[in-house]
């Protein structure tokens, strides 16, 4: 299955509040709906299935803020076929605006194969805060293979490029945090607020590490046992460095 959604997020006209949702254009297994402030992509068919290519673009227009998330978890499943499956992300933001993209987990499910691609075009004076969350494999099973791309661009040139690589065939799961027996993993990038001092944290089986790319810009890398361990370590630093 091959399938393309598109959001589109207009400035409100109090500046102070959240943006319009100007435009959305959906097909399965693509949902898109205005839900309190955010807006939300839902799930409206089993995806993505091993074979399934899948792409959706996020525009903010100049001024706006949006705050742009998933109702539910992507569950990865493998395909009769054996063939990979994609999901690719594309964000433009424009000049002055402000994109908050923080989705439910992605969960690799034993046997398939699965590339995750986040791209995010900043005007030089935009701001963002990209959160992506995985989990490797459901309650006492193993992941199958992932791919994670992180890709923030500023003034058309390169911020940030995070690339890893899990999965069972995969020596130390391919993280730079170290995996390990981690089975959640959070990555994000905040672009905006001034930027901490690095900082690495080491307490048993959670590892999280704060690395300033420039002076408004940190990635925040963090593994650990389960979801809520990692969410409550990485919480204040994506809190305190929000725009």
């Amino acid at each position: 299955m091959r399938a393309h959604g598109s959001i589109l997020i207009a400035p409100a006209h109090d500046e102070t509040q959240p943006g319009v949702l100007e435009s959305a254009r959906s097909e399965p297994p693509f949902s898109i709906r205005e839900c309190d402030g955010r807006v939300l992509v839902a799930a409206s068919a089993a995806a993505p299935v091993g074979g399934d290519e899948l792409m959706l673009d996020i525009a903010v227009l100049a001024g706006a803020r949006a705050d742009v998330g998933t109702v539910a978890s992507t569950i990865v499943l493998p395909g009769p076929s054996g063939a990979p499956s994609t999901m690719t992300t594309r964000c433009t933001v424009g000049m002055n605006a402000h994109l908050h993209w923080h989705g439910e987990p992605t969960v690799s499910v034993v046997g398939s194969d699965h590339t995750v691609t986040t791209l995010v075009d900043l005007d030089a004076t935009a701001t963002c805060s990209i959160v992506e969350e995985v989990s490797l494999g459901r309650t006492d099973e193993p992941s199958g293979r992932l791919r994670l791309i992180l890709r923030v661009e500023r003034g058309g040139r390169p911020l940030v490029h995070h690339d890893e690589l899990f999965g069972p065939d995969v020596p130390g799961a391919g993280s730079v945090v170290s995996v390990g027996s981690g089975r959640h993993v959070l990555s994000a990038v905040v672009v905006g607020p001034p930027a901490a001092e690095p900082e690495v944290v080491v307490d048993g089986p959670l590892r999280i590490a704060r690395l300033r790319v420039a002076p408004d810009a940190v990635v925040i890398l963090a593994v650990g046992p389960d979801r809520p361990t990692v969410t409550a370590a990485a919480r204040h630093h994506l809190e305190q460095r929000r725009a």
